[in-house]
């Protein structure tokens, strides 16, 4: 059995996205908190635990990379690129 000591605090995915905003430091970061929140909650179900962890830390990493800079201006709503082939 794990003792209690041993367990990180539990947060709801609405808390790890309000965590995550905080740590978007442009507006553009700030759009995409929502939709990489929701992404790793849907493949939740499908990892560890650990897996979950490892996918939020890749989030707050590239949040808090400074020279990240993801721009949406100029890109069309379905957000592919025009140069893409399938």
């Amino acid at each position: 059995m794990t003792a209690k000591q041993d367990l990180i605090p539990a947060v709801s995915w609405n808390g790890v996205e309000a965590i995550l905003m905080g740590m978007a430091n442009t507006p553009d970061k700030r759009l995409m908190v929502g939709h990489l929140v929701e992404g790793t909650r849907k493949q939740a179900p499908f990892l560890t635990p650990e897996g979950v962890m490892t996918e939020l830390f890749y989030l707050a990493t590239a949040l808090l990379d400074q020279d990240f800079n993801p721009s949406f201006t100029g890109t069309n709503s379905s957000g592919a690129s025009s140069s893409s082939s399938a």
